[in-house]
């Protein structure tokens, strides 16, 4: 197993190993493989929870899981997570992201379970053989297997969304994405923008039941499948937390972001605990904003968002909740130079903090538990960890990134631990994980006669080009990058690859658009394909041809 990359040899942001003189590493970081119950009467083994990353996986147009995710997923499972969550499987085929999502059936049928059923089995780590669970260890056992459920909502991009040329999405309200800062842009950005996303047409009464049975089914679909719960996902920009948003939200009726933000939200959670096909004990859980709930899409305080944390936890059919932040108008939850006030904090600590507080009111002898709260975003050093758990601020940890980069980071976690009670000397995970280079290139390759060593002089002078052209990408696909080179990676380690940071952002954004689906070497759908390269230097004359053409326009 790799041990955690450092740039230069030396933490990224300084060293994390002194953030608590006091901190006992050996029973605060033990802690993080303790079991956990959820109020179903669930036990996640550890504290460990694989959030979703964006995948990528599947052929244009979406569909269901294929040999690719089984091979991403049982790298997670065999590796040691608590719980395991997967990438935003969308609800409706017309509401797509990049349009190569898992997809959500429109009619559940038997025919169309088996490879649902597969992956949730791949997830809980079942031995492919015996059909037998995991054996039980100290920290590790039968992964908890849940999927995410998304919509898209206005961020569905035009034609790639699943829909027609210049159809426009559905929204709360009729607000385009990103309209708060296309002020800001330049000539060509907004020219982009506008055409990435249409205004999108303002949700009747029929669309919303449309789009909560949409949900529903989501959930029936994981419930006859094997999984153990879904997450609604109501974060980041997305149709359930846009109906949550002043800034998207301007609607006068019961669905108001003034009088009833959470009533989508509500309608969704209950019409799922009301469907007769999914067990009373099924898993059910949200994933909110910290932060963006102002109208004009300035920084907001938390006392909205906790009301928001308050009332789902008086519902008593939530589960957990998972505190994330930002949108991809402000990306903040894709951005790789993400700062932190002191060394003692993590992205979203500290509202995290006040959620645990607010839903301990709700923790009454012969009631239902409250949702237990997942804090995502930042945990990457062994003492952050700890720290959260030490001081409560947070039951489980969110691990989003470091699953890419350390997918064996649980056993890992684990082995350094015992390795400290030992007395023997260890430092893995005290410090900052490396951090992609700022000017897209990546490492320098060990050898420039090679075609990595073209590929980097090749973006090398993309990258002086685009400098004199007077023209401005939009905000999202500034910050991409980095999310598409933590999705070039996902395709390295499901089939045993390491990472490499020899791939630089530019490099990365590429090989994300062009290579075929990542189907396991197996699989017969697997194509063997040509070098990719040949096709990287075509584009990058496509590029500069337009980009030079629209300059001399």
């Amino acid at each position: 197993m790799s041990e955690l990359p450092q740039s230069s040899g030396k933490p990224t942001n300084g060293s994390t190993s002194r953030y608590f003189d006091d901190l006992d590493l050996v029973t605060n970081g033990g802690k993080i493989f303790s079991p956990v119950e959820l109020p179903t009467g669930h036990v996640a083994p550890n504290r460990l929870f694989k959030t979703a990353v964006y995948e990528h996986f599947n052929p244009y147009g979406g569909g269901p899981p294929h040999s690719g995710h089984y091979a991403l997923y049982r790298r997670w499972a065999k590796d040691g997570y608590g719980i395991i969550l997967t990438g935003n499987t969308m609800v409706a085929k017309d509401h797509l992201t990049l349009g190569r999502d898992l997809v959500i059936p429109e009619e559940i049928t038997d025919d169309i379970l088996p490879p649902w059923k597969r992956l949730a089995d791949v997830m809980h780590n079942v031995d492919e053989v015996t059909g037998e669970d995991p054996p039980s260890e100290d920290g590790f056992g039968r992964p908890l297997a849940l999927i995410q459920l998304s919509h898209a909502g206005r961020q569905s991009l035009n034609v790639v969304g699943g829909r027609p040329p210049n159809a426009p999405p559905l929204g709360a309200s009729a607000i385009r994405a990103g309209q708060s800062h296309m002020k800001t842009h330049g000539w060509f950005s907004r020219w982009l923008h506008r055409n990435m996303h249409p205004v999108p047409i303002e949700m009747t009464k029929q669309d919303i039941e449309n789009a909560i049975a949409q949900f529903v089914r989501g959930a029936e679909l994981a419930a006859r499948s094997g999984f153990d719960g879904v997450q609604i996902h109501g974060a980041h920009g997305y149709l359930v937390s846009t109906f949550m948003m002043l800034k998207s939200n301007i609607r006068t009726d019961e669905y108001s972001a003034e009088t009833d933000p959470l009533r989508f939200l509500r309608e969704i959670c209950f019409a799922i605990r009301a469907n007769k096909n999914i067990p009373e004990k099924f898993l059910l859980g949200v994933k909110i904003n910290s932060g963006d709930y102002a109208r004009d899409g300035t920084r907001a305080g938390s006392e909205r968002p906790l009301a928001h944390v308050r009332e789902i936890g008086s519902w008593g059919i939530i589960d957990f909740i998972e505190v994330s932040g930002g949108d991809y108008e402000d990306p903040e939850f894709v951005d790789s130079a993400a700062s932190f006030k002191s060394p003692r904090q993590v992205i979203f600590e500290d509202f995290a903090e006040k959620s645990m507080k607010v839903l301990a009111e709700f923790n009454k002898p012969g009631q239902r538990p409250p949702p237990l709260v997942v804090l995502t975003g930042g945990l990457t050093t062994l003492p952050r960890m700890a720290s959260v758990l030490a001081n409560d601020h947070a039951h489980l940890l969110g691990v989003g990134r470091l699953s890419i980069t350390h997918p064996e980071a649980p056993r890992q976690l684990n082995a350094s631990i015992e390795r400290r009670a030992r007395g023997e000397p260890d430092d893995a995970f005290m410090h900052e994980p490396h951090q992609l280079e700022e000017d897209g290139l990546g490492m320098p390759p060990p050898s420039y006669l090679s075609w990595r060593g073209l590929e980097r002089v090749v973006c090398y002078w993309l990258t002086l080009l685009w400098k004199i052209i007077p023209a401005e990408m939009p905000r999202i696909m500034c910050a991409s990058g980095n999310v598409n080179w933590h999705n070039v990676m996902l395709r390295r380690i499901a089939f045993g690859g390491d990472v490499d940071y020899t791939i630089g952002t530019i490099g990365a954004t590429v090989r994300f658009y062009l290579p075929g689906v990542p189907y396991a070497p197996e699989d017969p759908k697997s194509s063997k394909g040509s070098s990719w390269f040949p096709l990287f230097v075509a584009l990058v004359g496509v590029a500069i041809g337009v980009a030079l053409g629209g300059r001399f326009a």
